[in-house]
């Protein structure tokens, strides 16, 4: 299924200061109209940076982690990137979140520190008590303090925003807890790399565990879906499950393309959920019924990793191999616009507290209407010539 084409949009670099950190800035003009499935990628200024986490910031910009760089940076909607240096050298900058009072949250892999940045740049360090913890996911929690993964020492923790930070162990040895998000009752719900459960955890430490249906499926990230329900990659099997937060029951779903390692997920704008396919080299989106529609990225072998939806309603994500970031126009029904047809894919019903349920979604056409704000700045001067081509999902 082939997507449009898109040109790298040109750099244009400067400076700029951060408050504790010297950013470097690079403005970059998108070079496509808004038509759901068109992709258009950024090139960050550093070379070989990893892009890795990503996330919608509180000041309309996209955030994100460059882990071989051990920096954190910014993208505007219109492309402009600034980057700021972690003081940790060699952190290896993992995931990224919103925290309270607008501050950006990130993990340091590789240092086992918790960092905080203001959107201005300034940025704070907290050490993890646990040696070699190896903190990976983080997101903000009910109780308004970020909580975060241990992968290596299988742990979950909490930081409150003054930095104290308390650690509970996981009840399954070798877990390799990865990913968290916030869910339905104040839970955070995370996966275990390791065992192949999804798990969550209330704010007092509490945490219940649930198997995938597929042995070794190897659950990677997680992400509140718009149904209800809690959805999660799973790179050892190539499916996308959820959970059904009040029963446990797990329904899986199989992507079309095989072996597409699937990473990053994340509610659209749109009512469905997109994720990223590490080795498929592409972009996915499912339906809450199951129906998956894939998008192939323009730069081969980019190997997209995590994604977010932005303030300017579409898809942003990055790509680690090629170092860029990239963005997927999402147009919602107002208007003329794209057509896209669906493939089909079956759901497994797995365990839970409930009983088991096995689903079928039809691969029925979509049909995505209307015209996007990127759509109406093409028609402003001096953009005229940007290419324009309607993907073919």
């Amino acid at each position: 299924m082939n997507s449009a084409l898109t040109r790298h949009a040109p750099r244009n670099f400067g400076l700029a200061l951060g408050a504790a950190a010297v950013a470097s800035v690079v403005a970059l003009l998108p070079v496509m109209a808004a038509t759901t499935g068109e992709i258009t990628t950024y090139v960050i200024p550093t070379s070989n940076s990893q892009a890795n986490g990503i996330t919608k910031g509180p000041d309309g910009n996209v955030w994100f982690t460059e882990f071989n760089s051990s920096k954190i940076g910014k993208i505007t909607p219109s492309g402009a990137i600034t980057e700021y240096n972690v003081p940790t050298a060699n952190s290896g900058p993992r995931n990224i979140a919103v925290g309270p009072g607008g501050d950006l949250w990130f993990t340091e892999f590789n240092s086992d520190k918790i960092g905080k940045s203001t959107t201005s740049g300034a940025i704070t360090e907290y050490d993890v008590p646990t040696a070699n913890s190896g903190p990976r996911g983080i997101a903000e929690g009910a109780d308004g303090n970020m909580w975060f993964t241990e992968f290596n020492t299988n742990k979950i923790a909490k930081i409150t925003p003054s930095g104290v930070i308390t650690e509970y162990n996981v009840p399954s040895a070798n877990s390799g807890p990865r990913s968290l998000d916030a869910g339905p009752g104040g839970y955070l719900w995370f996966t275990e790399q390791g065992t192949s459960k999804v798990a969550k955890i209330n704010t007092s430490g509490v945490i219940t565990e649930y198997a995938t249906p597929t042995p070794n499926a190897v659950p990677a990230r997680m992400t509140a879906g718009p149904d209800g329900d809690m959805w999660f990659t799973e790179n050892g099997a190539s499916k996308v499950g959820k959970i059904n937060p009040s029963n446990g029951a797990i329904t899986e779903y199989t992507i079309p393309t095989a072996s597409s390692f699937p990473v990053g997920i994340t509610p659209g704008p749109d009512g469905n959920v997109w994720f990223t396919e590490n080795t498929g080299n592409k972009i996915g989106r499912i339906t809450p019924a199951g129906v998956i529609t894939e998008f192939d990225v323009p730069t081969a072998n980019s190997g997209p990793q995590n994604i977010t939806t932005g303030a300017d309603g579409n898809i942003w994500f990055t790509e680690q191999n090629a170092g860029n970031i990239a963005k997927l126009d999402v147009v919602l029904p107002q208007g003329t616009g794209t057509k896209s047809t669906s493939t089909t894919s079956t759901g497994t019903g797995g365990t839970g507290f409930g009983p088991s349920s096995t689903g079928t979604s039809s691969g029925t056409a979509i049909v995505l209407l209307g015209i996007g704000l990127a759509a109406v700045i093409l028609g402003t001067a001096g953009v005229n010539s940007r290419r324009r081509r309607r993907a073919r999902p």
